[in-house]
């Protein structure tokens, strides 16, 4: 009765805790662009290696949905990472011929840290057929410069959030192959502030925000080929955003508050791979992931009127990024100790979609290199816990900027992260 009334609880605080997952977003970004990649912890300690076959526990579901097929009784998964970027520029100069102010140089840490939680979960439906669920925040960006960032003209405050509902069904066939669908219901808020001139030394801010619900799809197999061996390979659709919300500009005469809209799409993503065990203790694990950020080209902002009381009347606006598509790949292992512990371990290459003629003070963004470390123990029958630790090293990152009242600004950005993941595991 005891262990009953135990679970009965257990499942209350897991459903408790996958609601706050699903409406929590994330404002950091680490990965290359904005995605970012913390949706468990358990592949955290192996640099995610493994996200295309593992069925560990439930939190894999989200990079493949067929892993969902793989599970012989429902599971439970909940957790969070709190991911610890640094950011600091150096060699910053700077010009403003209309005399804005934009001697300052020096500049302490700019990145912000954040807590990034997710929850999953997994239902045995027949003996082959299982539905699955993920409730995670997979893009995510904030850069937030000072008042007198001498490279405020083209950009301040740069904030994407997300909340990302992802309900899947897979279906094992007896050879060991499982397929797998699923949809991914995904809620964007977006602002973009920077400093605009109102006139000879003078200025004032620009703040535009705005948000929408829309949908995608993923698709996925992952097969156990022969017994110890198993490839996956999935699919994730970009989805299209139509953002709707307004653009302020404070008291300032010069400007005129309008309505905004804007259309932005989250990239497609195909990911792959391969496990192989050695053994009874030892498993190597082998996969790559390419992201389709070709998507993002320009950001255009249509406004419900004119802004500018300047001269020319201004209905829109356009920021150029001209991204390209970007690959990372990963190499990890994992030891199982003892009937309680087991040990990952894992390296990656993360590149950058930013070119360097078009990389932006909004995301300083260059090509990183993972190193992980993980452990996970076994609490008793129906319950794991997980740990993994990440440090990434980023190039440095040359951003050289210039618009079109020639305001200028050059810097170097040099930065570092450091990931702690803890993932629960519970089975019913």
């Amino acid at each position: 009765m005891t262990q009953m009334l135990s679970k009965a609880c257990l499942r209350a605080a897991v459903s408790g805790t996958a609601l706050l997952g699903s409406l929590a977003i994330a404002t950091t970004a680490h990965a290359s662009g904005y995605q970012l990649r913390e949706v468990s912890g358990t592949l955290q300690g192996s640099s995610f290696a493994g996200m295309s076959t593992s069925s560990a526990d439930a939190s894999t579901i989200f990079f493949n949905p067929a892993n969902i097929g793989q599970f012989d009784q429902s599971t439970y998964s909940v957790g969070g990472s709190l991911i610890m970027p640094k950011s600091t520029v150096r060699n910053a100069s700077a010009n403003a011929p209309l005399g804005q102010d934009v001697s300052r140089s020096d500049y302490g840490d700019m990145a912000q840290d954040a807590f990034v939680p997710n929850a999953h979960a997994v239902w045995k439906l027949t003996d082959n057929l299982n539905m699955g669920i993920s409730l995670t925040s997979p893009w995510g960006l904030v850069t937030d410069y000072e008042d007198d960032f001498a490279g405020r003209f083209f950009g301040t405050t740069s904030s994407i959030k997300t909340a990302n509902v992802k309900p899947a069904l897979a279906y094992r066939f007896d050879n060991g192959l499982a397929l797998g669908a699923g949809l991914q219901i995904q809620y964007m808020d977006a602002r973009l502030a920077r400093a605009v001139i109102t006139g000879a030394g003078t200025e004032a801010a620009s703040d535009v925000t705005g948000d929408d619900v829309a949908m995608g799809w993923s698709a996925g197999m992952n097969w156990e080929v022969v017994p110890g061996t198993r490839i996956g390979a999935s699919y994730t659709s970009d989805v299209t955003h139509h953002l709707r919300g307004d653009i302020k500009f404070g008291s300032t005469a010069a400007y005129n508050d309008q309505s905004a809209k804007a259309k932005v799409t989250t990239p497609e993503f195909v990911t792959f791979g391969i496990a192989q065990d050695l053994g009874e203790k030892w498993t190597i694990m082998a996969d790559a992931q390419w992201t389709n950020w070709t998507s993002l080209t320009n950001l255009t902002f249509n406004y419900g009127g004119n802004i500018s009381n300047l001269g020319t009347p201004v209905t829109s606006t356009s920021e150029y990024y001209n991204w390209s598509s970007a690959w990372f790949g990963t190499l990890g292992a994992r030891y199982q100790y003892d009937e309680n512990w087991a040990f990952t371990g894992g390296i990656a290459y993360d590149q950058t979609p930013v070119k360097t003629e078009h990389r932006s003070v909004r995301l300083p963004d260059s090509n990183r290199y993972w190193v992980s470390l993980g452990t996970s123990y076994k609490v008793n029958d129906w319950a794991d816990v997980s740990l993994g630790y990440t440090h990434i090293f980023a190039h440095e990152a040359h951003v050289n900027v210039r618009d079109s009242s020639n305001n200028t600004f050059s810097g170097d950005y040099d930065s570092k992260v450091d990931i702690i993941a803890l993932q629960a595991k519970f089975q019913f």
